[in-house]
């Protein structure tokens, strides 16, 4: 007997699933677009103006060079970030400019978690993309400080672009090739982690460690591995090396590596962890990645079910880094400050993530049907408002735009002649400062 309602079903099938693939999109532009264009009203601070001056305890150098040095000598270990950070803001008119340098690090990380989910994951160039913005939303809004950890030009490129370098390394070293440009590659990015930033090469040295190891036991090639080991320990030793790290400690800390209360940072740090774990951003975010993956997955001739010991690595490496975590801390003597926080809770999320699609088999035998898909997308919609109102982004938002008029308002008053008497002399709407040196 012939099934007269096959053809009338058939259309309605493929629109769902035109559905399912469109309101992922949909949703990441809705929620992205204000973000993106408070970027373009964010203002210099007064690390960015000393990084396009050239100068260094307001002492203008001869050139990239010599400030970089200045600053590894006398501040800071991260001399690839410092390097960057001078040679752009130099030759650029930051004024103008500022917004879309804020732009760049943000496409960076997209494209490096793209590049990331394409090849360790094997998703499809448009998955891999969807996975990528909703990872980065549900990072953008968990952030509990967006002036200093998205908005502010010095404080991005230190914690984001360490990020970018992380991801493409490992991505590089999930795809050995034989060729001399893979090695240089793999080289250079284990150099350039560590001196990015020291919480980034320390992370990844025990990574590279740990990989080299299994690939041992296991008896699998590991040139690339050992070569990025090397690499790292090796930039990570010119950053502990460093002359400026007592000088700045001695300013910033007063009382370094705190032995005493380690039981204190240890409890802390798993705090954190605790906190990420249950922050509804990844939980969403989390659901909707395995969905994206298992849609994928689902159109292929073989579905080829994770192997439980990538779970356990997952979990191990997320230890890890809660140690980190208790070791900066112990080590400063301090709570770490928020947007260092956010580099670890992103590394972290990431791990949490890969343990989801590719460390727990029984949930792939899982099916979903499209209906259930489109509700766990409509949900991620409704999601992403409820985190714009009530997590703390609006209102930080609202301050930038404050910011903005204030310093309208300073603008225009210079202008006609008033002048700036002090804080009292216009009426100020709010107050937004970043930091200094």
């Amino acid at each position: 007997m012939s099934n007269d309602h096959r053809p009338a079903t058939a259309p309605l099938t493929r629109m769902a699933l035109l559905v399912s693939r469109l309101i992922v999109a949909c949703v990441l532009v809705v929620f992205a677009a204000p973000f993106l264009a408070l970027m373009f009203y964010s203002l210099p601070a007064t690390d960015d103006f000393c990084k396009a001056t050239l100068s260094f305890n307001t002492i203008p150098q001869r050139d990239v060079l010599s400030v970089t040095w200045m600053y590894y000598t006398q501040w800071s270990p991260r001399w690839l970030t410092t390097f960057i950070q001078s040679i752009v803001m130099s030759h650029v008119d930051l004024a103008t400019s500022y917004g879309w340098l804020l732009l760049t690090v943000v496409v960076t990380n997209l494209a490096a978690l793209w590049y990331f989910f394409r090849t360790v994951f094997r998703l499809p160039r448009t998955t891999s993309f969807l996975v990528a913005g909703v990872f980065y939303a549900a990072y953008i809004a968990s952030l509990t400080d967006l002036q200093l950890q998205l908005y502010w030009l010095t404080g991005a490129t230190e914690y984001n672009l360490s990020l970018s370098a992380l991801l493409v390394l490992v991505s590089l070293l999930s795809q050995p090739r034989r060729a001399i440009w893979y090695f240089v590659l793999v080289a250079l990015f284990s150099i350039a982690v560590p001196a990015q930033h020291e919480i980034a090469g320390v992370f990844l040295c025990v990574f590279l460690f740990a990989g080299a190891v299994v690939m041992r036991v296991k008896r699998l090639p590991a040139r690339q591995w050992y070569l990025s080991l090397g690499m790292a320990a090796l930039s990570m030793i010119i950053v502990v090396l460093s002359p400026g790290n007592a000088i700045r400690a001695a300013q910033e800390h007063k009382h370094l590596w705190d032995i005493a209360h380690l039981p204190r940072w240890v409890a802390h740090s798993f705090y954190h962890g605790l906190n990420w774990l249950s922050d509804p951003a990844i939980l969403v975010a989390g659901c909707s990645i395995f969905l994206l993956c298992k849609r994928d997955q689902e159109t292929r001739a073989a579905d080829e079910l994770p192997a439980k010991w990538l779970g356990i690595a997952g979990l191990c490496a997320m230890f890890v880094l809660l140690c980190e975590v208790s070791f900066v801390e112990m080590a400063s003597g301090v709570w770490i400050p928020a947007r260092v926080i956010a580099w670890f809770q992103f590394v972290f999320w990431l791990l949490l993530v890969c343990v989801i699609v590719k460390g727990v088999p029984e949930i792939h035998q899982v099916r979903f049907s499209l209906g259930t898909r489109i509700g766990v997308f409509t949900l991620l919609r409704m999601s992403s408002r409820i985190f714009e109102l009530s997590s703390g982004c609006r209102r930080r938002a609202r301050s930038r735009a404050v910011l903005v008029a204030n310093e309208f308002c300073s603008i225009t008053a210079t202008r006609q002649g008033v002048g700036v008497r002090g804080p009292g002399s216009l009426p100020q709407l709010g107050h937004a400062s970043k930091p200094f040196h």
